[in-house]
């Protein structure tokens, strides 16, 4: 009888580690459509980069619309205050920062973007993420 009792605890221990309480931040559900003088833009990259944390990106598709992506499969993005970053995706990422907390900065590349500098990585667009569903639209001017 006492293996019976060491295997059951052995597997409520296994399932108690498992499913540890998870470390991500509340998420709130972002999408949106951006357009250029009225047109929508597609294959554009959108980031919401938090006071602190991982960014949050999406890129939009041929109607101009957009849903941000927290991580792999999980959508959404860090609620608070986000700076707001639109390129045409000749932009990369960079997440090598010293201290560590997902700050990333944007490197263009050299070739001429259709969306104006301004937009870019020195971008003051900024978005306020709220719990729930989130609809945030740009209304880009050249």
């Amino acid at each position: 009888m006492s293996a019976k009792y060491a295997f059951v605890a052995i597997c409520s221990l296994c399932l108690v580690g498992c499913s540890g309480v998870s470390d991500a931040p509340d998420l709130g559900l972002v999408t949106g459509t951006v357009t250029m003088e009225g047109e929508p833009l597609s294959g554009v990259q959108v980031t919401f980069q938090p006071v602190q944390g991982r960014p949050a990106f999406g890129v939009t598709n041929a109607s101009g619309k957009y849903e941000l992506t927290y991580i792999r499969d999980t959508r959404g993005c860090k609620i608070g205050p986000c700076k707001v970053i639109i390129g045409s995706g000749e932009e990369r990422l960079d997440n090598t920062s010293e201290e560590g907390d997902g700050a990333a900065a944007m490197q263009s590349s050299s070739e001429e973007s259709q969306i104006p500098a301004r937009y870019g990585p020195e971008s003051e667009l900024t978005a306020e993420v709220h719990p729930g569903e989130n609809v945030i639209d740009f209304r880009l001017t050249k």
